[in-house]
């Protein structure tokens, strides 16, 4: 939740579970970004990237060390259904996404 100050053009924080507010910089840089045609410092696909590769690791670890082959166009693994099985939850309905969106 957040409330405006008449002293201020920021929102101030009363109570925040999640994040933080995003820096001037950042939105400066990614606004630069788009007018110039280029990647922002903090582009998606490489924290997607990371999160990814950081996720493969602990499925590997979960099946016990064993080595997995990934497909890099489908992002899922070559030769392990159950490590397939661990890229995604099962969802309770009424909350379940289909695979065709």
């Amino acid at each position: 939740m957040a409330s405006l100050r008449a002293s201020q053009d920021r929102p101030v924080v009363v109570a925040q579970e999640y994040g933080r507010w995003s820096d001037d910089q950042h939105k400066d840089d990614f606004l630069d970004a788009i007018r110039n045609d280029r990647k922002p410092n903090a582009d998606i696909l490489e924290a997607h990237l990371s999160t990814l590769y950081s996720q493969y690791a602990n499925i590997s670890y979960r099946l016990g060390g064993e080595k997995l082959i990934v497909d890099p166009a489908t992002e899922s693994f070559t030769n392990s259904r159950e490590g397939n099985r661990l890229l995604k939850r099962q969802y309770r309905r009424p909350y379940v996404i289909s695979e065709q969106v």
